[in-house]
This record gives structure tokens, sequence and C-alpha cells, in this order.
């Protein structure tokens, strides 16, 4: 089985929401060999995503009201095949106290090409709907984008 994980911050927004996404698109195509999953480099310990992430996903059809954050898991990023980092921060953070997993740490606005300046994804935290929307388009846009490389 194949292990993808998406990494933010607090994992309540942009994790979440990017793990949702796939996973609801895995669930569309009956592809169960793939597991996704997401944390936060600061995770909080079993919050709610917030209130925009969970309406933002529920406008567009899917469901993230079951997701509770947590912090990195060493067991379940040492089994990662692919680690997808919002923020180059998230990804210097892994690569420094998972130094093994450096290979299979990126950042989701980038992967598998070179990193940009507009690489990153904003954090929405703290912002209108209006910009957790922009902050969804932008995960989605990236996952249209790589998802035949990963299935």
């Amino acid at each position: 089985m194949a292990s993808i994980l998406f990494v933010c911050t607090g994992n309540i927004c942009r994790s979440p929401t990017a793990e949702g996404i796939l996973r609801h698109r895995l669930e569309a195509a009956e592809m169960t060999h793939v597991q996704v999953t997401s944390m936060g480099t600061h995770g909080l310990a079993n919050a709610p995503p917030s209130d925009l992430a969970l309406k933002v996903c529920e406008d567009h059809g899917i469901d993230i009201s079951e997701h509770r954050s947590r912090g990195l898991v060493g067991e379940e990023i040492q089994d990662a095949d692919l680690i997808l980092c919002m923020e180059p921060a998230h990804r210097k953070f892994l690569q420094t106290f998972f130094p093994w997993q450096k290979d299979r740490v990126a950042l989701l606005g980038a992967w598998p090409e070179k990193e940009t300046r507009k690489s990153a994804i904003r954090d929405p935290m703290g912002s209108t709907l209006k910009v957790y929307q922009q902050v969804y388009d932008h995960i989605e846009s990236h996952i249209d984008r790589i998802q035949s490389l990963l299935f």
C-alpha cells in the first residue's frame, strides 16, 4: 500500500484540506491501495478542522468533519512514501528531524518539479472565507497537476 502524507503547521486547515481532496478522489476511483493522511509540525492535539476549512471543503462536496489534528508521528513519517508540505519551513523541519526521509519530502506546490517562490501554499488561518477558497483552489490545482503521477 502506498502512503502519502500532507503536512502543514497546525493540521487544521491546509493539510486536512489536501488530505480530504485526495481521499475524495481516491474513493471515487475505488483506489484502496493508497493511504492518505495529514499531520502538523506544531500539531494541535485532537482539534477539529477550522470552521472555514470545513465550509470550503463542504462547498466542494468533501467532508473533513471527522478529521482531528495531530502532531508528527515518527512511525508514520518513516512509512510514508511521499510527504508533501505546504511551506518550505515544514519541509525543512521534517528534513532536520527525520533526515532519513529527506528524499521523500517536498512541497506540494513544487513536486516533482523545481521549487520556486510561488511553491508555498499560504496559511489561511484567521482569514476570510474568500482566502480559504483561494487556498482550496491552490491546493486543488496542485493535486490536479500531480494526480496522474501519484497513481
